[in-house]
Parts: C-alpha cells; structure tokens; sequence
C-alpha cells in the first residue's frame, strides 16, 4: 500500500521528530499501514478531511500517541473506544500497546468495516468491532474508555457510566480541532470522581 506523498511527507516529519516521551519498538510499519488504508477510505466515507492529509500524521497521529504513557499507566484489562470513527486515538493506541484488549464501538456500518479492514490488515489481535451504539450494549466492565470529541464530560459520562468497571477511567479530548485540544482523564467510582487536565 502507497501512501500519498502529502501524507508520507508528514509521516517522515513525525517520524524525524522523534520526540514522544516513549518507546516500544518499531510501530511504524504498521501505523503507515493504517494511514494507507485511512487515506484510502477516506475517498469513499468521510473519515478524515482531505484538507487535513497534509498533517494527518503531525495532527492526528501525534495526539492519539502523545496518550500512550496515560493509558499505559492505567490498568487496561478492557479499553473500550467510543464512536472509533476513523480509529483515532483507539487503533494507534493498540499499535503501541498490543497486549491490551481493545473493543471499538461505532455505530455507522461503513465506518464499522474500515476498523475491521484495519484490524484485518494490520495483523491486530486482541481487538474486538462492534458495529452498535453504546446505549444498546449490555454493561462492559470497561476500565478505560477513550473518546475523540465525541461529547462534553458530563453527557459522555452518561453515555458510558454503566460500562465502566468499578474504578474505571475516561479519557477524551475536548473539541474537536485534534491541535487545539485537550485530553481530559478522569475515574469514577462510589465515592470521588477524579479529574485531570492534559495538555
């Protein structure tokens, strides 16, 4: 698979860069797989603005990665992501952590059949599609769920409560502009709720 020139001249600048605060070997010949496949796709569904392939590795990629010591730090027997869309944070995430589980909810069919054409293609294992919305799944037990602006704190946390392990944990950005943006982490359980800006 051949990566459009925009998009593999940003992908070399993230690469060059190299200045994420981790490392776990050699990710990316399977992120440029994903990124193949994304910009692919994304001229048949709307995935990811084509005004954005120019800094879709710089942009996007980076923010879903600069996460990786978050949910690294949390106990992740299940992450659950949220209107996984165009995979973002959720396939780069299982990229750099392949031994945790994974579970994609997205309720829009097509986008459902670019997240298993990824899973497929990728080589991913551990990683469950689910081509549902979230109101109708039994509780998960998650003890992370992961969201890309999918909605404020307070409705996002209505959405998943019940899914959510005892001590579960969300992460989220806030907003949509992937650059400008926030994470906001946060864990819930019985007694507190524990917030956490990042920036």
């Amino acid at each position: 698979m051949q990566l459009p020139s925009e998009i593999r001249e940003d992908f070399d600048r993230l690469k060059r860069e190299g200045n994420l605060s981790w490392s776990v070997g050699n990710i990316w010949p399977q992120l440029e797989i994903y990124l193949s496949l994304l910009s692919q796709w994304s001229r048949r569904i709307n995935l990811v603005s084509r005004r954005d392939w120019s800094v879709l590795a710089t942009k996007h990629l980076r923010q879903a990665l600069t996460t990786v010591p978050i949910v690294a730090s949390i106990p992740r027997r299940l992450v659950v992501d949220l209107g996984s869309g165009a995979g973002l944070p959720a396939i780069p995430l299982k990229i750099a952590l392949p031994d945790s589980h994974f579970m994609l909810v997205e309720s829009r069919r097509k986008r459902a059949h670019f997240l298993r054409e990824v899973v497929r293609s990728v080589g991913l294992d551990r990683i469950e599609v689910v081509n549902d919305r979230i109101e109708n799944l039994s509780p998960i037990g998650a003890d992370l769920v992961t969201a890309r602006a999918v909605a404020s704190p307070e409705k996002l946390l209505g959405l998943v409560q019940r899914h959510l392990s005892p001590h579960g944990w969300i992460l989220s950005t806030l907003g949509k502009d992937a650059a400008h943006s926030e994470l906001l982490a946060w864990r819930t359980d019985r007694e507190e709720s524990t917030l956490g800006l990042f920036y």
